[in-house]
């Protein structure tokens, strides 16, 4: 767990040597660590030599903490073309990131965080976040120190740093840098060593000042974080200095929070001060800095020459409990919490063991590990209490951990299912985290920053998350409180769900595109959300729940355009046919149609199906994949930097392709990926990026979100073993000779057994298994068959989608047009059309029957091609003489073709056309009234006075001679929106 720490000897590593120079080398054999986070304990692994002509580099000393740090200013691909990751001291998991932040005095550039070209640091920070975008708003970096060797007049600073800060920044160069996981040292140029370890919940630092300066001093700039301040204090008091500040969470969208310090150090002050807004005063003992960056903070003095040990305790809660923190965890001395840490991370490493491949492949695949390790993270003190989303104190359960800040739409693509592989036990701590946070809060939020229930990008991600996590088998959480929750939030009304254009989307199954905020992948991301909720509630026996959202997970059909074959934005008219879909933004977040026209995970052979069948399919994804990383503007090409590009690679599965998806990973990982400062082609974002690094480099990928379903590929290594801490899950992948020139697979064994399937299911994920190839050097025929595919779950994609009749007064629980309308329960009743109702179309013949649904249920088609069956009660198909449809048009008229499918595998066309539903008395394409009511109900509450109709379309005749077993609804209508409501024959 993370409190228990137990070091059995102690001694002193090797001066650390230059990151240019440094040869990793394993810390000081006779330490060891019990587990810091739970899930985490020793390794018991032995080594196993490593085959010819591969590296030997161990995973520990193979993490380059620099790899990510610099920005390509060559590149403008949209996003940010670096990791925005940094070097620092911190745990898996942990509280603290102890780190350094830089700034450029070219031109004043700071990023945000730490960047490689800077030449100046602004500090060594107590919590950083690997890898977000919002450039200069990233959050984080409270509390740093600057170690500071100038004169001090009269006892004083010569400035306050509120009046300006940069004076204080401190010369460095990299050559006098080093770093290793739990690990980071620099010789600044004012000659102070500065040296960073961290536990959980506490950085541990070490200045060693230099005997020649004027004085031996540090800065403690505890208004000094990234973003906005709101408010700051400190005190100081003997040894120990503490104080809080309240600072705008990531990228200064709304959120706030409070983090409280206590620092205690290992030399007496021989003189301190503190200051307050523009005014430095030697001697007080306290200072609060109200609304202003930098308006608050302690310098300390010692001894010149003195080296200095600080021991400074972060929470959340209380500066009581950054001081138990700190006492609790670093009760040993800097070199027994470094190899602690160092232990730690070694044990966190090694859950995934690689055999094979060259130095500097081995580099970018553990430094890919670690970076996907750092979040999300442990928010509980030691004595379990964490500042809850509802602005409480709130105590963990006993042995669990709470934790906080998650990117939804970014880490549910591959780095949430790493840490459930992994960490199984973290993966259930999650979850109810995850639990605990909807709970007090109300609601899902998707992008949490720490205790703030911030939204971010598209998505209810959140839910994505755990989901997936509990298909991997992390499943010791409050489930069911999970899926009664997602089942309140969302449903119809829209009110508890914090969805942007919820009640369109739960009404009518997509976002019109006038709604801009990038409408059309909000309509793709809300239908992944959908389908991970049908998924925990199919695992969990709720059938109806499963049914219901598993028709909202179809809903991306509703955007596909038959004409292009495209998913494109949808107006309430049509099809938006003149959007170029290679533009980024107004309708699709941070990529393109073309990115985003991949992204239907939960359905890729519908998607194939819809865009052409396989042979046009393949041509469009490798015209989509000759450019990698094209980036967002106006451009046809992949975007793999960037997330809705990380499941397109495996599409090839689909088409019966696997060696194409091996081919685009082994171009991906060489050509977008290497082992300098600009390593990392894109935003980490919480290590995402790196965590699909990891899954392509083990030749397996969860594509699937939402379920533990494995698509497969080549590994990029000889051997890959994953060992899960705290469980008996273990893989082992065999690929000889992968990396001597062949990279395909010829042939398969799943436990011993031959078998064709590119993937395997969740039962492989959850409890483990053997998969042994035999690799080639030209692809062969392994997973090119039509039962070799993975799954497409269709489910739910011929069921009604549309939700357009309400309660008088609840007009919330549905919407039949894109203007917030809908039909009258009441007033159709009294037409007739009561729930279940026979209703004839005059004396053709022809019968309907209105729905029979609740209110809240959906009650008509929205057409994207759904198969209806037509059929007896016995099954079998029915003879008739003609076919009527049921239905009308909002937002103008509507037309389209459905298909009658026959017992005898014939197929006939028939036309279906609808006026719109408040026509006059302009009855278009010879419909006939079937129900008339005066007066639709609107979301808000109101109703007014406008005369709707239901139409019956002009029976279209068929062959009598034949049996109808079932119809195809249009799979596009122009101009409106078509709602079908029935389909009847004529007997």
């Amino acid at each position: 767990m993370l409190d228990s720490m137990v070091a059995v000897g102690q001694a002193r590593p090797p001066a650390p040597l230059s990151r240019r120079r440094r040869v990793r080398a394993a810390l000081v054999a006779g330490l060891t660590a019990g587990a810091l986070v739970a899930g985490l304990s020793p390794s018991s692994a032995t080594t196993v030599p490593d085959e010819k002509n591969s590296s030997s580099i161990s995973a520990f000393d193979a993490v380059d903490q620099f790899i990510g740090t610099e920005l390509d200013g060559t590149q403008n691909k949209g996003n940010s073309a670096y990791g925005n990751t940094w070097p620092g001291a911190t745990v898996p998991f942990g509280m603290v990131q102890s780190s350094p932040t830089t700034y450029r005095s070219s031109d004043g550039d700071q990023k945000g965080g730490y960047e490689y070209t800077a030449d100046k640091i602004r500090g060594f920070g107590m919590t950083r976040l690997s890898g977000t975008g919002c450039e200069g708003r990233f959050s984080a970096f409270d509390f740093p120190v600057l170690p500071y060797t100038g004169a001090l007049a009269g006892g004083a600073l010569p400035t306050s740093p509120a009046a300006g800060i940069t004076p204080y920044y401190l010369d460095f160069d990299h050559s006098d840098e080093s770093a290793e996981p739990g690990y980071y040292s620099v010789d600044l140029a004012n000659g102070v060593g500065t040296e960073l370890t961290a536990t959980a919940r506490t950085a541990v630092n070490r200045y060693d000042f230099p005997a020649g300066g004027d004085s031996s001093t540090l800065i403690l700039d505890v208004a000094g974080s990234n973003n906005r301040v709101f408010d700051s204090e400190v005190t100081v008091e003997g040894r120990t200095v503490s104080g809080w500040v309240e600072t705008a969470s990531v990228c200064e969208e709304g959120g706030r929070y409070r983090a409280y310090f206590s620092a205690t150090f290992d030399r007496p002050f021989t003189s301190y001060g503190t200051w307050q807004g523009g005014t430095v005063t030697p001697g007080a003992p306290t200072a609060r800095g109200g609304a202003v960056k930098h308006g608050a903070g302690a310098y300390l003095v010692f001894d010149k020459g003195a080296e200095v040990t600080a021991k400074t305790g972060l929470s959340y809660v209380s500066v009581e409990n950054a001081a138990e923190n700190a006492a609790s965890e670093a009760d040993h001395s800097f070199q027994g919490v470094r190899s602690r840490a160092a232990r730690l991370w070694k044990d966190a490493l090694d859950t995934v063991d690689v055999k094979g491949g060259t130095e500097a492949e081995r580099v970018k695949f553990y430094t890919a590990l670690y970076h996907s390790l750092l979040h999300p993270n442990v928010a509980d003190d030691v004595n379990g209490q964490y500042a809850g989303h509802d602005g409480t104190v709130r105590t963990v359960e006993r042995g669990r951990h709470h934790y906080v800040t998650y990117a939804g739409w970014d880490t549910y693509r591959g780095q949430s299912q790493l840490v459930a592989l992994l960490f199984p036990k973290v993966g259930d701590d999650i979850n109810q985290s995850i639990v605990d946070m909807v709970q007090q809060s109300g609601k899902w939020p998707n992008w949490p920053h720490l205790n703030q229930s911030q939204q971010k990008m598209s998505g209810d991600s959140l839910q994505v998350i755990l989901s997936s996590i509990d298909a991997f088998g992390s499943t010791h959480y409050d489930r069911e409180a999970a899926l009664a929750s997602m089942k309140t939030t969302q449903s119809l009304p829209a009110d508890t769900t914090l969805r942007r254009y919820a009640q369109q989307y739960f009404s009518t199954g997509f976002i019109e595109n006038r709604k801009g905020d990038s409408a059309t992948s909000k309509t793709l991301e809300y239908a992944i959300d959908d389908f991970a909720i049908a998924q925990l509630a199919g695992r969990l026996g709720d059938s109806d729940t499963r049914e219901r959202f598993m028709t909202r997970a179809q809903s991306w059909q509703n955007l596909f355009d038959p004409t292009t074959r495209q998913i494109r934005p949808r107006e309430r008219n049509g099809f938006d046919r003149g959007f170029n879909l290679g533009e980024r933004g107004d309708q699709f977040e941070q990529a393109t149609g073309y990115q985003y026209g991949w992204m239907v995970p939960q359905n890729i052979g519908t998607l194939i199906e819809k865009r052409g069948g396989a042979d046009t399919v393949i041509k469009d994804l490798d015209q989509h994949t000759a450019a990698l990383d094209a980036g967002v503007y106006n451009t046809t090409g992949a975007y793999l930097s960037n997330q809705p590009s990380f499941s397109m690679p495996f599409i090839y599965n689909w088409l019966g392709q696997p060696d194409r998806t091996g081919d685009v990973l082994r171009r991906a990982v060489t050509e977008m990926y290497d082992t300098t400062p600009s390593g990392l082609p894109g935003n980490d974002d919480l290590g995402s990026l790196s965590s699909w690094y990891v899954w392509a480099n083990m030749g397996m990928y969860p594509s699937v979100y939402g379920t533990a379903n494995l698509v497969l590929s080549a590994p990029m290594f000889e051997r890959v073993t994953v060992d899960s801490a705290d469980a008996d899950r273990k893989i082992t992948i065999n690929a000889p000779d992968v990396t001597a020139g062949k990279p395909y697979i010829n042939e398969m064994k799943l436990n011993g057994k031959k078998t064709t399937r590119s993937w395997v299911d969740e039962d492989f994920a959850r409890h483990g298994g053997k998969i042994a190839y035999t690799m080639d050097s030209a692809p062969g025929t392994w997973g090119t068959g039509a039962a070799d595919v993975p799954p497409s779950y269709t489910e739910g994609g011929d069921s009604r989608n549309g939700i357009g009749i309400t309660p008088d007064g609840q007009g919330r629980l549905g919407s039949l047009d894109l203007s917030d309308n809908s039909l009258s329960r009441e007033k159709l009743a009294a037409a007739g059309a009561v729930p279940g109702a026979k209703l004839p179309l005059t004396d053709t013949g022809v019968t309907f029957t209105w729905p029979d649904t609740e209110p809240g249920e959906p009650d008509n088609w929205v057409p994207h091609g759904q198969r209806v069956s037509l059929a007896d009660a016995e099954g079998k198909g029915v003879a008739a003489s003609g076919i009527s449809f049921l239905g009308l048009a909002t937002n103008g008229p509507s037309q389209g073709t459905a298909v009658v499918e026959y017992t005898d595998g014939t197929t006939q066309d028939v036309p279906v056309r609808f006026t719109d539903w408040t026509p006059g008395t302009n009855y278009q394409f010879g419909n006939v009234p079937v129900v008339a009511t005066a007066g639709r109900n609107n979301v808000n509450g109101s109703s007014d006075t406008v005369r709707t109709l239901v139409f019956g379309t002009v029976p279209q005749a068929l062959d009598p001679a034949k049996r109808v077993k079932s119809v195809v609804l249009p799979q596009g209508t122009d101009r409106g929106v078509m709602h079908i409501f029935d389909i009847a024959l004529r007997p």
